[in-house]
């Protein structure tokens, strides 16, 4: 698609990129600023290299109608991230970027709602088109695995992390630093129960480590 055909369209689109690699981050901002000057259809871009920010700034700032997101994060996974923004802005449409091959990620950013990953060297030729089919709903390109988001609400459910109100419980208390016995105590339950509760979140986050699970739910303020 021309630069020409995305000016014609009346919609304008606001854009977040998230990218811990800062020089990324302005290669990016700078692209979707200055190719069509002022007859982009782009409105607004916001960036960040932490996703904490990214998910508050989809959560409660303005509208956002794309999120760029690039797949190797710290301590977390840009599937992780979509995952969770599709969960509290579901129609916000979202484009995965990797530096390594793009196979590794496709299916895990696919089953998070996604609707495309490119390859970070072919930016240039590739997010202009890539942005104008996410903003129609559209996967991109079209024999990819990601789905239309009109078609993704169940995979997205799927993707997403679903806690048991006691899972819930757990998890805060030890965000609050409580150990393994007070939890118990405060909930009514032995140390065995929890440690069980436990066994069962690391499986639901993919993780070995329980710091791995509280890391997680800090950087993307889950609970």
């Amino acid at each position: 698609m021309s630069e020409s055909s995305m000016a014609g369209r009346t919609r304008r689109l606001r854009i977040g990129v998230l990218d811990n690699d800062s020089c990324a981050l302005e290669y990016i901002v700078a692209m979707l600023k200055q190719p069509m000057g002022s007859e982009s259809n782009i409105a607004d871009v916001w960036a960040y290299t932490k996703p904490a920010q990214a998910v508050q700034e989809c959560r409660f700032g303005q509208h956002t109608d794309i999120l760029i997101v690039d797949m190797a994060l710290n301590g977390l996974t840009g599937a992780q991230v979509a995952a969770e923004i599709r969960r509290i802005s579901p129609d916000t449409g979202i484009i995965g970027i990797t530096s390594y091959t793009p196979e590794v990620y496709e299916q895990a950013l696919a089953d998070a709602g996604a609707q495309a990953l490119l390859d970070k060297s072919t930016l240039r030729s590739t997010l202009i088109d890539a942005i104008a089919a996410v903003a129609e709903g559209k996967h991109y390109p079209e024999d990819s695995a990601f789905p239309d988001v009109s078609d993704s609400t169940e995979t997205t459910h799927s993707a997403a992390i679903h806690l048991t109100s006691a899972e819930q419980r757990i998890i805060t208390l030890s965000m609050g630093h409580r150990t393994s016995r007070q939890i118990a105590d405060e909930l009514g339950i032995s140390i065995a129960t929890v440690f069980s509760h436990r066994r069962n979140i690391k499986r639901k986050f993919g993780v070995k480590e329980w710091h791995e699970v509280i890391a997680q739910c800090h950087a993307l303020h889950v609970l």
